[in-house]
């Protein structure tokens, strides 16, 4: 029961309080069962950073009661946010050329070494876990030429246990493929390459394979989000309609899993239309909030309202962020 109730507290109140408490309390909450039970507690959600003029500004989204709630993420961001898992954040320091792992719930930080790019075409650093090894891996892209093409490679930490970079075999990969922004999922991590495919790194296994995005769809334009446990990729149908996809991470196949029509409601969004701005009004997906529940939407206008829509309800809400 003790431990039941420890895992519904805050982090911070945990590591600062309820740590020190005693030692049976001590080894409890450092065990992997603990960790484990109390990321499952937390409350999920989507930070979302600012770099404007110099200014730096993070928020964090999340759901409470069936309302979006809008915060001041806690903790002062080094510099840019590159990646995320477990509430652990990569974070690139620009002015000091660093890379850090930081937990921000209790405010502490690590420091690992860059990998060194053989060229400057790279992707960002990105951060995922496995759960059979109970370990969290750092993995990052990167191109070099060969010939006419360029030739992607990963290389690949494991934290804690790894004193350099290995390399991830990708010679099996055709030669011109890329790998865009990666997104991560519970064991997994993906970078949509081109327009036609998917690149899958298996964390645990660190084998990487190839899955083409479902028939039809090559030539379309797409929008790729982490659901937490599975990767969607979301396809614009009209500006105010959407088609929402699923891949299975372990098996990589697709699943449609449902259209969202706003084209008959398509007045409540009159007020984020920019009217200087002669480019098309589109919604653009931004993340998820419990999956399958609430898409976050912002707009391809510049504004400071995002929409909240409610799959299951059919709810339309709209929160305001401190920045465009």
């Amino acid at each position: 029961m003790v431990f039941e109730i420890i895992a519904r507290l805050p982090a911070e109140d945990i590591y600062n309080y309820a740590v020190l408490v005693c030692r049976k309390w001590y080894r409890a909450i450092h065990t992997r069962n603990f960790v484990y039970s109390h990321l499952r507690q937390s409350t999920p959600g989507l930070l979302v950073q600012t770099l404007c003029c110099g200014n730096s500004a993070s928020f964090f989204v999340s759901m409470s009661r069936g309302r979006v709630v809008v915060s001041e993420f806690g903790y002062e961001l080094r510099g840019g946010t590159w990646a995320s898992c477990n509430g652990l954040i990569v974070e690139f320091d620009y002015w000091k050329d660093a890379l850090h792992i930081t937990n921000p719930a209790i405010k502490q930080h690590s420091t690992i070494p860059l990998f060194s790019f053989p060229v400057a075409s790279h992707d960002c650093h990105c951060i995922a876990y496995s759960a059979a090894s109970m370990e969290y891996k750092v993995v990052v892209a990167y191109r070099i030429k060969d010939g006419n093409s360029r030739v992607l490679r990963l290389a690949i930490r494991t934290v804690g246990v790894d004193e350099s970079w290995r390399h991830v075999c990708t010679e099996h990969l055709p030669n011109d493929i890329e790998a865009n922004t990666p997104f991560i999922t519970e064991g997994f991590i993906h970078w949509p390459s081109r327009k036609t495919h998917v690149l899958t790194l298996n964390v645990e296994t660190e084998v990487i394979t190839e899955t083409p995005v479902p028939q039809g769809y090559e030539k379309r334009y797409k929008y790729y989000l982490s659901t937490g446990k599975s990767l969607s990729f979301i396809i614009n149908c009209s500006e105010f309609s959407l088609e929402v996809w699923e891949m299975k991470s372990e098996t990589r196949e697709w699943t449609k899993m449902c259209n969202v029509d706003l084209e008959a409601r398509k007045s409540k969004f009159e007020h984020l239309y920019c009217r200087n701005d002669s480019s098309p009004f589109m919604l653009v997906p931004g993340g998820w909030l419990n999956y399958q529940e609430v898409l976050v939407l912002c707009v391809s206008h510049k504004t400071r309202v995002c929409i909240a829509y409610n799959l299951r309800t059919q709810e339309i809400g709209f929160f305001e962020l401190g920045y465009d």
